[in-house]
């Protein structure tokens, strides 16, 4: 199985994050690692070395999508259209250019890194 590369750069981009703030915040010394990302890695690793039973794997597989249907639904609950009027129609060109930008730059890598790989 082939892990996303949004999927794999969790952990880093969580560290990374994590970083800034604290050098924003002038707590340097104290690194703020989202606890999640710890336990993140260590699914990875237990899943990369195939310790888990393919039924295991299969059921997880399938509660990780209807809990990500959920939080995309309560994501869309707790927006509200006068919240987006308020904004203006600059955020709204802004999430139009990157859609466009996730639709094309998918398509491409799609179509060229299976090319590439040989």
């Amino acid at each position: 199985m082939c892990v996303p590369a949004r999927t794999a750069w969790l952990a880093r981009d969580s560290t990374l994050q994590a970083l800034v703030e604290a050098e924003h915040a002038h707590a340097k010394g104290q690194l703020a690692v989202p606890w999640f990302a710890f336990g993140f890695v260590a699914v990875v690793l237990l899943n990369s070395l195939q310790w888990l039973p393919a039924s295991v794997v299969a059921v997880t597989i399938e509660i990780d999508t209807a809990l990500l249907a959920m939080a995309m639904a309560a994501l869309g609950l707790a927006t509200h259209i006068g919240a987006i009027r308020k904004a203006g129609a600059k955020p709204l060109l802004l999430a139009l250019i990157l859609f466009g930008w996730l639709i094309v730059g998918g398509a491409l890598i799609n179509r060229w890194v299976p090319a590439l790989l040989g």
